[in-house]
């Protein structure tokens, strides 16, 4: 199914372990990082391992959100989700699992109503359905959050 993995400042760190896992493992498994900084200067201390992995193939799609740069397309990371909801949920529908990781409760809810958001969207369901899908996920373990204030 694959894995989508959703992180802000140091909420990162958990997904240099999982990368480092499947580099050394011989299932294949398709991956995408979303990354969250302020400015893209001083992003994650890992961005060196992270596009090591993307080169060597482990990491599948790797996108970065910087919300003080000016000329930064994608402020935060569901900004990213937004722009890339097509193959995000495409993720989804082949039984992804998706890991956000972080700091501050603002990071959990946004992705969450982008997740509804992009769902409704692409599907053409309603809100009410979408959140379905995602409690569903919840339920079946296919939908973790790990974040901290």
């Amino acid at each position: 199914g694959g894995l989508v993995m959703i992180g802000a400042g140091t909420g990162v760190s958990p997904f240099l372990g999982f990368l480092d896992y499947l580099a050394q493992s011989s299932v294949a498994t398709r991956t995408i990082l979303i990354t969250g900084n302020r400015y893209k200067e001083l992003d994650s201390i890992y961005r060196g391992e992270f596009s090591e992995h993307h080169s060597n193939g482990t990491l599948g799609t790797y996108w970065a959100a910087h919300s003080r740069d000016e000329n930064s397309t994608c402020k935060y990371v569901q900004d990213v989700i937004k722009q890339n909801m097509k193959e995000v949920v495409g993720y989804l529908d082949e039984g992804a699992r998706v890991y956000v990781c972080g700091d501050a409760k603002g990071l959990s809810v946004g992705v969450y109503e982008m997740f509804c958001t992009v769902l409704s969207e692409t599907k053409s369901i309603s809100e009410v359905q979408a959140r379905e899908i995602i409690a569903e996920m919840k339920k079946e373990g296919r939908y973790c959050e790990d974040i901290w204030s």
